[in-house]
């Protein structure tokens, strides 16, 4: 049996949910609240590599003794090793195409979005809480890159010229998206893929995360793609898995973008 420990069905940990659900496959899910820092608790799964994975606070999947992380890297596992549905294509090219979509493109989104999220809905949620015991546990917190993605979101001092630059490539991220849906209705070969699972978890709350980014006018491509996922049954089934109800607004410190952005 798997087990699966996710919080809010958007972004990182709304991909294994997504595959999971379109798998068909029973599983055991443990929800955790990262902003109340639960992934810390004694009782949560971790390894040393999960514990320094890039994406932070993203979901773990258990499979008997093994502890997995790294959204893409269980899109890729749930797809190749758990029965069900075709998810993943065996034509060497567009394995390729699914890599390349997930480090270059999905790795921009990661940064972009969760940072974006994280400034307009996290922050002042951390703000507004107790700043000697918030300190006190983000002091515990490893590594020191880790740290300092929730310290910046505290404090504010990311500073304008990087936030610009981050939107600036989440920009560029969003026009290469609109394109490609512009020519195939998936974004890797001629059918639904984990690229599309990869890609729609992180864009499905642009639109209201980025209004002026994602709109009508300028990516209608991208609002059809989104609404059209969106109607898969396993898609509903994974957002319905929210518990507060507004997982659009949910998000935690994704990607550390100095290590994977130069910035």
């Amino acid at each position: 049996m798997l087990d699966l420990y996710y919080w809010e069905p958007n972004t990182f940990h709304l991909k294994p949910l997504i595959a999971l659900k379109e798998k068909q496959v029973e599983f055991t899910a443990h929800y955790f609240d990262p902003t109340r820092f639960e992934q810390f608790a004694s009782a949560f799964p971790c390894t040393n590599e999960s514990r320094h994975n890039r994406e932070y606070e993203g979901p773990v999947l258990v499979n008997g003794d093994a502890i997995l992380c790294g959204s893409f890297f269980l899109l890729e596992y749930i797809a190749e090793s758990v029965p069900g549905p075709e998810l993943s294509s065996t034509d060497p090219y567009e394995h390729y195409r699914t890599q390349e979509l997930a480090q270059v493109t999905g790795t921009a989104l990661g940064i972009g979005v969760s940072l974006l999220g994280c400034i307009k809905y996290l922050s002042p949620v951390l703000q507004a809480l107790d700043q000697e015991l918030l300190n006190s546990t983000i002091d515990g917190i490893e590594p020191v890159e880790r740290r300092a993605r929730w310290l910046e979101l505290i404090d504010g001092s990311l500073g304008a010229e990087r936030l610009e630059l981050i939107r600036h490539r989440l920009g560029k991220s969003i026009y290469w998206i609109e394109a490609r849906l512009c020519e195939s209705p998936w974004l890797v070969g001629d059918r639904y893929s984990i690229a599309d699972i990869e890609i729609f978890s992180m864009i499905w709350a642009l639109p209201i995360l980025v209004p002026e980014m994602v709109n009508k006018n300028a990516t209608p491509a991208i609002l059809e793609y989104i609404d059209r996922i969106k109607q898969r049954p396993a898609v509903q089934s994974a957002l319905a898995m929210s518990h507060s109800g507004r997982p659009q607004e949910c998000f935690v410190p994704g990607i550390e973008p100095s290590r994977w952005l130069g910035l």
